[in-house]
């Protein structure tokens, strides 16, 4: 859950960070008309309470998306050390790193926005350990008609973790320390420090409680049948379903504060805590919220695969496909700018549509090439 608090934030955050244009501005030539919502032009006046900063939206969209530059890097290094020493050690330091960093975020915004571009940067590094090693302690772990449903009752965490800090966040925008939003970094950030500390307490990396694997494990590990993996029509299935159900997520991620602002026109407070009249906004609300729904019943598909078709190397697979997962979240951010220069919500519908196709893509790939046994190479000797 907090792993999503401390790469969200910013999403929420950087909303009323940035001074909100007038209700109608010039771009490029063209004419801006805000009042997508008419009647609600009050409830857009506390997005100027607390900005600070003058980000053009190229640049918030790039703040956005730099995350993933660091995320894309660490993943297969990230499921190799987890597979190989454990994950109890590369989870808790890719946390504690970022904790530290997201603690920093406001003085550093205040100080340059490069060093906001470095900060999401290095968050992005540390985070891309993160679900890699959790595969490998779930492979060690979880018994393998179990691995379905307790992988998936942790990947329910990332929706609790994005919902909480988006409801959260919004509120502190307003009501909280530091302007508000500084408020979002110091809590996250804190609360993900308390979390280390309490992980490195009480985890281990396998079921007999040891610090660290066995030097017999530790050879076994280290022998990773990568050209088997490349010819793995499973290992493809799950790469072309993890892309295309990250686009979406992605996309939501980084830039649904920005669609519910400034097409929707809810208050920053109000995007969680309820909402005025305004037509169809309701159902724009209810078409989203079922989209995120379904989305999560992915996560008994393509999450959970690579334990059941190689758990011995569940880690550096996972990393495999999270690297090319993680591709969508440094375009997503910045193809939903490009389509949507004036915010409107014509331009927002194309955003949406290139989600809904991608949902299809990946969908047909997946239910084609995926696989539930064991594939041979990843079997013990003993099982051939």
């Amino acid at each position: 859950m907090l792993v999503y608090a401390v790469r969200v934030n910013l999403s929420v955050a950087i909303v009323c960070m940035v001074k909100n244009v007038n209700s109608t501005t010039e771009n490029n030539g063209t004419l801006i008309d805000t009042n997508t919502c008419p009647g609600h032009a009050e409830s857009q006046s506390v997005f100027n309470k607390h900005a600070e900063f003058d980000w053009d939206k190229t640049t918030r969209s790039s703040l956005l998306a730099s995350f993933f530059y660091g995320y894309i890097c660490t993943q297969i290094l990230g499921g190799w050390f987890a597979d190989r020493y454990g994950g109890r050690r590369v989870f808790g330091v890719a946390m504690a790193v970022s904790s530290i960093c997201t603690i920093l975020t406001q003085a550093c915004a205040r100080t340059s926005v490069i060093l906001v571009y470095v900060l999401r940067v290095i968050i992005g590094l540390a985070t891309g350990t993160v679900f890699p090693a959790m595969q490998s302690i779930w492979g060690r772990w979880a018994p393998s008609l179990e691995r379905s449903k307790l992988m998936t009752l942790t990947s329910v965490g990332t929706m609790f973790g994005t919902t909480l800090t988006f409801a959260s966040s919004g509120y502190l925008c307003e009501h909280g320390f530091d302007n508000g939003w500084g408020s979002i970094f110091y809590i996250t950030g804190g609360l993900s420090c308390i979390w280390v500390v309490v992980w490195f307490i009480i985890i281990r990396d396998t079921p007999s409680e040891h610090p660290r694997i066995s030097a017999q494990k530790r050879d076994y590990t280290s022998k990773v049948p990568w050209i088997e993996f490349a010819k793995s029509p499973a290992l493809l299935a799950c790469i072309t379903a993890h892309m295309c159900n990250n686009w979406t997520n992605y996309t939501l991620l980084t830039s649904l504060p920005d669609f519910m602002k400034s097409v929707m026109k809810f208050n920053i407070k109000s995007v969680t805590t309820g909402f005025m009249s305004c037509d169809q906004r309701d159902m724009a609300v209810a078409f989203l919220s079922l989209a995120v729904m379904f989305a999560g019943l992915n996560r008994a598909e393509f999450i959970v695969n690579h334990n059941d078709f190689a758990p011995k190397y569940s880690g550096v697979l996972f990393g495999i496909t999270n690297t090319f997962a993680t591709i969508p979240g440094m375009i997503a951010p910045i193809v939903a700018g490009a389509l949507t220069p004036n915010d409107t919500s014509e331009e927002w519908r194309n955003v949406f549509y290139v989600c809904a196709a991608l949902y299809i893509l990946g969908k047909l790939v997946f239910g084609g090439l995926a696989r539930g046994e064991v594939q041979e190479w990843a079997k013990d000797k003993s099982e051939n």
